[in-house]
């Protein structure tokens, strides 16, 4: 489907006046967004070259061409040791925080990637990491990095689903509109929803064993 497709299946669910063309293609584009924070898409997984900045421990990963999603998945660097918050970074470098030297540590919080030593020269880091999803902006724009058989579920409903939250904001009891939608596309506890799909999807597609040279598995 493309985006007009999924904008005049939206429109028919909906069935609100109160939502132009340009409102609802924002709730689809937040779907999609959505849709990759809960599954890391295989096709968005990209592997990126970063320089440091000179005489800073830091370097925001939001300068990235097409965008970073938060997600890093490795530093490739052999002996470089990653850090899961500042705070145990910056209690082991205590003392010796702005001391100059190769990148021998690293710590992502958000985009911003931290990293101890300080190189004097700039130095490159090759990072495996996750992009955010192109956004859909022209009606002939196709969400490619999710498969054709899940646009209606992730996109129509999941668009819907937002929408319908936003209308029904402040209703007394169940906002029925929003459960259902929300059943079809983001529901984890319904295993035929949209979101458990994408993951059955891509679970069935892993590769789990090294390839030889030979083009067998070891």
């Amino acid at each position: 489907m493309n985006l007009e497709e999924i904008r005049d299946e939206v429109i028919l669910i909906i069935q609100d006046p109160d939502y132009d063309e340009d409102e609802i293609d924002k709730y689809i584009n937040q779907a999609l967004l959505y849709t990759a924070d809960l599954v890391n898409l295989p096709d968005l997984k990209s592997v990126e070259s970063v320089d440091t900045v000179l005489s800073q421990n830091y370097v925001n990963l939001s300068s990235i061409t097409g965008g970073f999603s938060g997600v890093l998945r490795r530093v490739v660097k052999e002996g470089v040791k990653i850090y899961p918050t500042l705070e145990q970074l910056a209690s082991d470098y205590v003392g010796n925080w702005d001391e100059a030297g190769e990148v021998e540590a690293t710590c992502l919080e958000g985009n911003i990637l931290w990293y101890q030593k300080v190189p004097a020269v700039a130095e490159s880091l090759m990072l495996i990491l996750y992009k955010s999803p192109a956004v859909l902006e022209d009606n002939t724009d196709i969400p490619s990095n999710i498969p054709t058989a899940l646009h209606k579920p992730l996109l129509v409903n999941g668009a819907s689903h937002l929408i319908f939250n936003e209308i029904e904001d402040g209703i007394e009891g169940e906002k029925i509109n929003t459960t259902v939608q929300f059943r079809f596309s983001f529901n984890e506890n319904n295993k035929h929803s949209g979101i458990i799909k994408l993951k059955e999807h891509f679970a069935k597609r892993r590769v789990h064993h090294i390839m030889s040279e030979s083009g067998w598995a070891n």
